[in-house]
């Protein structure tokens, strides 16, 4: 870890990160307008993208209009690596809080309302000069993971593009079991092991099935040991009651790994840089 952070703090003479984000407005397919956040680092050569894609929190706390801690974060790493960063924000966009505690089939703004979002965000980011249209990948966490995997799903006549690559972080899973899906971009998966939000088992099945239906995939998955949904952040593992979606109706457990966070941030370091070199 030493060795990676000073390669970091290396980096970080050459970028000088945005103190804070462009408000910027994204057009989708059918006309309806998207609020993000654009982290530009400030280099004018064409530069690697990342869209990041919120979890069912959304990007806030609960003011509404600070950050959660993950992803100023994210972003300060990401930035040190030399890569611009996007935040849509799917959920304010539409008026909406969080919606972590309402049952999936209450839900209005579910996977597929945001994968037309993340098209529309590849698409934003594609056109612009200082971005290095061949080297935009897909960040995502939880409802964002699962949106990420909706959205490159190559077996729809539409899907995200152009894109290089994608990591999502404890994805849901279930829904693409139960359809076509096709990878043509390297993908990474970074699962929990006790995760009983959205169980790792869905999507090693899935990976499984990719494997066999198209043996050159770039499929990498990760399981970490000892570790439950929203293992890379920094607060401690609790009981979180009032969440319905899980594999207890009462509620899920979510808290952070410092092991499995470290190692899994080192493997999306090393896969984006293979596939943003």
């Amino acid at each position: 870890m030493q060795v990676a952070r000073t390669a970091w703090a290396a980096a970080a003479l050459l970028f000088i990160r945005a103190a804070t984000a462009d408000p910027v407005s994204i057009t989708r397919g059918d006309g309806a307008r998207i609020d993000a956040h654009w982290f530009p680092v400030a280099i004018s050569a064409p530069r690697p993208a990342i869209v990041a894609l919120h979890g069912c929190g959304g990007l806030y706390r609960r003011d509404g209009k600070t950050f959660d801690a993950r992803y100023p974060d994210y972003v300060d790493r990401l930035h040190q690596a030399g890569y611009h960063v996007l935040l849509p924000d799917s959920f304010g966009s539409r008026g909406s809080g969080p919606i972590c505690g309402v049952k999936k089939v209450e839900r209005t703004i579910t996977v597929e309302t945001r994968r037309d979002d993340v098209i529309a965000a590849v698409k934003w980011l594609a056109e612009r000069d200082q971005v290095d249209a061949a080297r935009i990948a897909v960040l995502g966490w939880s409802h964002g993971a699962m949106t990420t995997l909706v959205a490159i799903n190559a077996a729809r006549a539409e899907f995200a593009q152009p894109l290089a690559g994608a990591v999502v972080f404890y994805p849901g899973c279930r829904a693409l079991l139960d359809q076509p899906f096709k990878l043509e971009i390297p993908v990474l998966m970074l699962l929990a092991e006790k995760d009983d939000w959205t169980p790792p088992s869905r999507c090693v099945r899935l990976a499984e099935r990719t494997r066999a239906a198209q043996p050159q995939a770039d499929l990498a998955i990760k399981v970490y040991a000892d570790s439950y949904h929203g293992f890379d952040g920094a607060r401690p593992v609790r009981f979180r009651p009032g969440i319905p979606n899980g594999t207890n109706p009462n509620g899920v457990h979510i808290g952070g790994n410092p092991v499995a966070r470290a190692q899994a941030l080192r493997e999306m370091d090393l896969f984006l840089a293979r596939i943003l070199k």
